[in-house]
């Protein structure tokens, strides 16, 4: 919760939806709501109310092909309504965003550009969004896509883009891409999906960060202010 939260009882406020790694959990991103508390109290960024779901270890923020595993039903129509019924939210696309690390990245991606309508800005820190689905390994992605490549391409991030890119751009969604420059694994990937974007016109952010890996810290610190005026210039002053 912001600082003011509790003293302004009419004043409502930003979300920010932070999604965790695989094999992480929501208590990944304490360390995230921690830099974001101190940046909201400098005044660097605005106040947020910031959300972490606690998802599967390697659900991907999708719904199971077999739908056995609902995860994003579950965020979408229950999650969200549920925060805004119960906090003093601003309920529309304009104040909810959403970011994600690694698995998180894909999701926050896949939720951002599927329902561009509830999400104002999108933020994917190393996203997991490799073309081909047997380049992940088969323990991290059975249970969500069931080795079907397909289903993998027709919720993935590179389908939506250009699926919803008329819509993204004429809603003006938010989208920054961020990646560690010695992150070898998916960097090729993602300097790809930034021409994808360039060639569909979808604006974006895409940035290497110097001196960083995967780790979403070292990304966050390779980053510096920029971490946080994304958010600033992306919600607006209520």
């Amino acid at each position: 919760m912001p600082p003011s939260y509790e003293q302004n009882i009419s004043k409502h406020f930003p979300v920010i939806y932070w999604l965790h790694a695989g094999f992480e959990s929501a208590r990944q991103g304490a360390w995230a709501v921690q830099k974001y508390d101190a940046a909201i109290k400098a005044k660097v960024m605005p106040e947020v109310i910031i959300v972490l779901p606690q998802a599967l270890p390697v659900g991907w923020y999708v719904n199971s092909k077999d739908g056995k595993l609902p995860i994003e039903q579950v965020i979408i129509k229950n999650l969200i309504p549920h925060i805004d019924a119960t906090y003093h939210t601003i309920a529309r696309k304009e104040g909810r965003d959403i970011e994600g690390h690694s698995m998180g990245g894909f999701g926050a991606l896949h939720l951002g550009l599927k329902h561009s309508n509830l999400f104002g800005a999108i933020s994917a820190i190393a996203p997991s969004i490799l073309r081909d689905l047997s380049e992940e390994p088969t323990y991290r992605t059975y249970y969500t896509f069931n080795c079907d490549q397909n289903y993998y391409e027709e919720i993935g991030p590179w389908h939506l883009a250009k699926l919803n890119a008329r819509v993204l751009n004429w809603e003006k969604t938010k989208l920054r891409i961020l990646c560690g420059e010695y992150d070898s694994r998916l960097l090729p990937a993602l300097h790809e999906y930034h021409e994808w974007l360039k060639k569909l016109n979808v604006e974006h952010e895409f940035v290497t960060v110097k001196g960083a890996g995967h780790d979403y810290r070292e990304i966050f610190r390779g980053y510096g202010q920029c971490v946080f005026t994304f958010w600033a210039n992306g919600f607006k002053d209520f």
